[in-house]
């Protein structure tokens, strides 16, 4: 069937393309993974956008297909793959289930832990407290003889040694220091509520499965260049999050986002949702600008480790952006961070983001400007996601997400 296809005569369709194009026909494909014009092309599409592309004969394209389909079919039946995806998903949700099990037995033996250590402290407070009120008389019916059961005698004399202390050789301090329990244990407190706040295990938790979505997008890209429509702006409905920002700003309309306290390097950040998966556009309004706006994107779990704060002075702060007064912010590059790279905007301006995740390039235009489009670098870490994200220093600044910039 192979050899039958590469003699067969075929009719080609011509390309579409019309001037110098006419009358051409498609029999050539292109394979460039990262050719958003993959597919069927002419001759002289091949000359002018695909000279460096991967590029074969459609009639090879086709033979090499039905070869390799022939000889793949026995190697595994649909049903089997079905059958081993299903048992996958099967095993991950009750591996899932499993963990969710042991979290929540060891968050009850901590409860339980929480309790009976309150319990113990407060009866512990209670006989000290019991102990100094009755010291006098203890002391007196000792020196006094006036025990006649020894194991009572015994009994408070221990209690009396529970409460002293011999700081200096052969010299006993009574040591009635309730506040000294009461510090043993908020110490314990203060250490699990430190643990609680760190969030490790959720934060373990949100990278498996920004891993775990980034693994299975690469399942859907494929699918995704030939299903989805050619368009001009992002059809993705950008949103300023209402939990991702600095306590500071206010969200209006899910549009609109607004600064309401005069910052310096605190609570300065808004991130947008979702996050970018592929390469994507957003478009954004310069409301109204007083001192300083950053617009580009940021590392989610890097900010929000920093709790929205803006360490610009050196590498590692988690933003790429350009500024309203000239500057350029890199989180990887100490090259490209905090210098100029002449792309003021100010209140009024529309200023476009386009993000190519393939080349790790975000580009930077004024629309209100002739002045040409910069650009800067950035890295994709394994363990983080990417979002689109506002920085506004001063009271009064607000920005806007346009849906359409023309």
């Amino acid at each position: 069937m192979s050899e039958d296809i590469k003699s067969r005569v075929m009719n080609y369709f011509n390309c579409p393309l019309g001037d110098i194009h006419e009358g051409e026909q498609l029999n050539f494909v292109c394979l460039e993974a990262n050719c958003k014009e993959m597919g069927l092309i002419c001759p002289v599409c091949r000359t002018q956008k695909h000279s460096k592309h991967k590029v074969i004969p459609l009639k090879i394209f086709l033979a090499d297909i039905y070869t390799n389909i022939n000889a793949k079919q026995n190697q595994n039946s649909l049903d089997s793959l079905l059958v081993q995806l299903d048992q996958s998903r099967l095993k991950m949700l009750s591996s899932l289930k499993d963990i969710v099990q042991k979290m929540v037995l060891q968050i009850k033996l901590l409860e339980e832990q929480i309790n009976l250590s309150y319990k113990n402290t407060k009866q512990r407070l209670q006989e000290q407290n019991q102990t100094q009120m009755n010291f006098p008389l203890l002391f007196q019916q000792i020196l006094n003889t006036q025990y006649k059961n020894v194991e009572l005698l015994k009994q408070d004399v221990r209690k009396i040694i529970d409460n002293v202390s011999q700081l200096q050789p052969g010299k006993i301090e009574i040591d009635f220091k309730p506040q000294k329990l009461f510090d043993s244990y908020q110490k314990a407190v203060n250490i699990l509520q430190l643990s609680f706040q760190s969030q490790e295990a959720v934060n373990q938790l949100q990278m498996l499965f920004t891993s775990f979505k980034q693994s299975t997008q690469k399942i859907v890209k494929p699918i995704e260049k030939f299903t989805l429509p050619v368009v001009s702006h992002n059809q993705i409905n950008f949103i300023f999050s209402q939990t991702l920002k600095s306590a500071t700003i206010n969200v209006q309309d899910l549009k609109i986002a607004t600064q309401q306290v005069q910052q310096n390097t605190e609570n300065r950040f808004i991130l947008i949702e979702p996050s970018i998966q592929d390469s994507s556009k957003i478009a954004f309004k310069i409301v109204n600008l007083t001192n300083f706006i950053g617009l580009g994107i940021g590392l989610k779990n890097v900010l929000q480790t920093k709790n929205m704060r803006f360490d610009q002075q050196s590498i590692g702060h988690g933003s790429y952006m350009a500024s309203s007064n000239d500057l350029v912010f890199s989180h990887h590059k100490q090259e490209e961070n905090m210098i100029s790279k002449s792309f003021p905007f100010a209140t009024g301006d529309i200023v476009i983001l386009d993000v190519n995740f393939e080349n790790q390039i975000i580009k930077f235009k004024n629309k209100n400007s002739q002045n040409e489009p910069i650009s800067l670098t950035f890295d994709i870490p394994e363990n983080d996601e990417i979002v689109f994200c506002v920085n506004m220093g001063s009271v009064g600044e607000k920005v806007e997400i346009l849906d359409d910039w023309d």
